[in-house]
């Protein structure tokens, strides 16, 4: 198997959540010569498209995509994949629209996050308008993709033998982390599970976290993981020598 990182930034944008802030969509290329993908970045930002160009893919040639949780950045590149499966949580499906109208709706953010059960610190209260902002400018909804193309991770859709899920709720409701198989390494994509190789251990953005208990116990499960992580924003690295992979780019 054949991996590709992909980093996507958006600088052009005024909302403090997403701007500049680097976003992880991991390329498979599996031994059957299909390809695959976790992940595609924020809604609006061309990068994605431009790097699988670079790097001669085209999002039609897709058969799979899988998204580790449905928060925007992460699902926003999903339309371009138009002839994949598309596989999400049904769980979180259900909460982010809910959640998605509820901002769109109501006046005051603050409260609706605390009444969903976030953790309203001063940090989540200063970006509450932004994630109102985010819920009116890219609904679910819009940036999922076909329902025709939607599976569930609860009906055990038919995977890769390669692939491989690992559920780590906390991010979100719902969170998957998608193990990769190789013949001679292991590696994860952790999605927003372990978002950062460092930052999580004291989590500056806890108050962004459907359940911080939750994250902080998933984030140690895939810390712990002995080979390769794909965190949802940073670069991938080894496990084994907490060393970066010099290379965006290679086979396990």
């Amino acid at each position: 198997m054949k991996i590709t990182l992909l980093t996507t930034v958006m600088h052009d944008t005024d909302n403090l959540i997403i701007r500049d802030v680097p976003v992880s969509s991991v390329v498979l290329e599996l031994d059957d010569g299909r390809l695959a993908i976790i992940d595609t970045g924020m809604a609006d930002n061309p990068d994605l498209a431009v790097q699988l160009d670079e790097y001669g893919y085209a999002a039609p040639d897709f058969s799979l995509l899988l998204n580790t949780h449905l928060h925007p950045d992460h699902i926003g590149g999903n339309r371009l994949f138009s002839n994949a499966r598309i596989l999400i949580s049904r769980r979180e499906w259900d909460y982010e629209r809910r959640l998605s109208r509820r901002l769109q709706e109501g006046e005051d953010p603050v409260s609706i996050l605390e009444n969903a059960g976030r953790n309203a610190d001063p940090f989540i209260r200063q970006l509450a308008w932004d994630l109102k902002q985010l819920a009116r400018d890219y609904p679910p909804e819009s940036l999922i993709g076909d329902q025709a193309q939607l599976e569930y991770y609860e009906d055990e859709p038919q995977l890769p033998k390669a692939i491989s899920l690992l559920p780590v709720p906390g991010h979100s409701i719902d969170s998957q982390a998608v193990i990769l198989q190789g013949k001679t390494r292991r590696a994860t994509a952790a999605g927003d599970a372990l978002y950062h190789r460092d930052l999580w251990r004291t989590d500056p953005v806890a108050g962004l976290h459907y359940n911080h208990r939750q994250f902080r116990r998933s984030a140690e499960i895939i810390a712990d993981f002995p080979d390769i992580i794909i965190p949802g924003h940073d670069r991938a690295f080894d496990n084994l020598t907490r060393q970066y992979l010099e290379k965006d780019s290679w086979k396990i």
